[in-house]
């Protein structure tokens, strides 16, 4: 008996204590949750309120506003004075873009004394998200429609390329397809994840970047380095068009899989429509190419020709396009940045050439399996997140892949170097494979 009057009497208390602190609780809201497409340099004023169920008895109490990035935007004022004799307030404050970006705006009761935040009295979780965008420009546009035309034509190169019986060869001994199957779009996409979480905590749209650059593996440039440092140019040119067809499936997989997360964690939705339509639109420029080696077959060869120089040629206008007409992005260019731009790359080397040393291969196959699985088609990147991205989303992303592109020749143009330095001086003969040594003959 004694023990359940103390054990009500327990409960008694505590349900006491809860409604007192449920007394002292406060109501912080803004009258509205997001402010979307707010251009660089303009101001827009924000209304927000507060409300308390108990008479205030302490004259430092105010009401703080925090920006989560004041580089984005910042407040016009900081603190609100609350007065004694109300329990509800509203107030008003102007709201300055400074940067293209994100950031958020959180409401707390603070006691300050002396110009100094004493302690905090009440936090809310409630908070308005913030669009900083950029004004529309028509450079913006011409960029856009300039990497779609250059994607498609390089696309439809790649379709004039294709060569049916090598890949049916590939399937039939996929041991070097395989190795870079593994490396392209199984480990690198893993941790491309995780260095974007590693390295952009707090970002989500260097997350994005970073993320979609990591999953778009291969391009024209492989061919070209291959050839240069003494790979296996067919095995390049294989596996570059092997991953580009994988690509039309791993891309919107690794997006699914992962890449919500991230989307997720920045409140965005995952664009499943525009990822789609990116899609196909890539497929149909190789069937038109696939189409004009059936039916064309001398049209298809004069491109064929030109395919590794005009696929580097064009990817290297798209970044220096992107460099361009984005300029204002290397106010954000950083540390992090470079180290990102650097990782995903020379990780990729790192992976073929340890899959492609397990796999057992030849030296020129070594060599262009570890190049391949190196360079990312930035091309690919950058449209995808152009196309798939709402602002300011699009626009700082780009800065990863340009940052990507600048990092991925590093490794490469010192092993050049050093094949020919070393090769000459100490007279050691290049290993090229047969039909390498063929295609050089010829030219």
């Amino acid at each position: 008996m004694l023990r359940t009057i103390i054990l009500f009497n327990l409960c008694m208390a505590t349900c006491f204590t809860i409604a007192i602190a449920d007394d002292d609780e406060w109501i912080l809201t803004f009258n509205s949750t997001n402010v979307n497409k707010l251009e660089m340099g303009s101001s827009t004023e924000i209304a927000f309120s507060a409300h308390t169920n108990t008479s205030l008895n302490n004259k430092h109490l105010q009401l703080q506003v925090i920006s989560s990035d004041e580089d984005v935007a910042y407040t016009s004022r900081q603190f609100f004075d609350l007065s004694q004799n109300r329990n509800t307030w509203t107030f008003s404050f102007n709201l300055t873009s400074e940067f293209l970006g994100y950031t958020k705006l959180y409401l707390r009761v603070v006691e300050l004394e002396n110009n100094t935040i004493v302690s905090v009295k009440n936090s809310s979780d409630a908070h308005m998200n913030i669009e900083v965008v950029r004004k529309p420009q028509l450079i913006d546009k011409i960029f856009v429609i300039c990497v779609a035309g250059l994607m498609s034509i390089i696309f439809i190169n790649l379709g004039c390329a294709l060569d049916v019986e090598q890949l049916k060869q590939c399937v039939r001994k996929p041991i070097a397809p395989a190795a870079s199957f593994f490396a392209q779009f199984l480990v690198l996409p893993i941790l491309s994840f995780f260095y974007a979480k590693l390295v952009f905590p707090n970002s989500v749209p260097m997350q994005l970047g970073l993320f979609f650059t990591g999953i778009s593996p291969g391009g024209g440039a492989s061919s070209v380095w291959a050839l240069l440092l003494g790979g296996n140019i067919n095995l390049s040119i294989v596996l570059t068009t092997a991953g580009t067809l994988e690509c039309f499936i791993m891309i919107p997989f690794w997006v699914l899989f992962l890449g919500q997360h991230i989307f997720t964690m920045g409140e965005m939705p995952v664009p499943y429509s525009r990822i789609g339509s990116s899609i196909v639109a890539l497929i149909i420029p190789l069937c038109i190419g696939y189409s004009i080696q059936k039916f064309l077959p001398r049209v298809s060869r004069i491109m064929i020709r030109v395919l590794m120089p005009l696929s580097s040629c064009l990817i290297i206008f798209i970044i220096v396009f992107a460099t361009v007409t984005n300029l204002y992005l290397f106010k954000i260019f950083s540390w992090k940045i470079i180290l990102a731009g650097a990782l995903v790359p020379w990780t990729g080397y790192l992976i073929g050439l340890l899959t492609s040393l397990s796999a057992r291969l030849s030296c020129p196959d070594i060599i262009s399996m570890t190049i391949e699985s190196g360079i990312q088609n930035t091309g690919i990147a950058i449209f995808m997140l152009k196309f798939c991205l709402g602002q300011p989303a699009a626009d700082l992303t780009t800065v990863i892949p340009v940052a990507v592109a600048l990092m991925t020749p590093i490794p490469l143009l010192i092993g050049f170097i050093v094949k020919k330095y070393f090769g000459k001086k100490h007279g050691i003969v290049e290993n090229q494979d047969p039909a390498s040594e063929s295609m050089l003959k010829k030219k």
